[in-house]
């Protein structure tokens, strides 16, 4: 377990990661796979970003809903040093690893 894995499970990540959390990640991560695969006109590229958008809300909503409130404070100030983008590959491969 990385330095960053054992700092989020100290501060909750495993009840963070709810069913829909793990759910929209799955669907993230196919979706991006089509979006990378498919061409001219590329119709996943809006659905990717709406996932996204959706995670995103889905985190947030999670981070508060299932940690105390100090907690979640501490947390999310972690959670929010890492950009989006790391964001959506810490969690694919957190849960990836996690389910396998």
């Amino acid at each position: 377990m990385d330095r960053q894995t054992l700092m989020l499970e100290l501060k909750g990540l495993s009840q963070v990661v709810d069913a829909d959390v793990r759910d929209l990640v799955y669907k993230r991560h196919a979706v991006s796979a089509l979006a990378d695969e498919y061409e001219p006109v590329n119709p996943y590229h809006d659905m990717l970003d709406q996932l996204e958008t959706d995670l995103i809300h889905a985190i947030d909503r999670s981070i508060f809903e299932n940690l105390p409130r100090e907690a979640s404070n501490v947390f999310a100030a972690q959670w929010n040093q890492m950009s989006a983008y790391e964001q959506f590959q810490y969690l694919e491969d957190y849960v990836r690893g996690a389910s396998k």
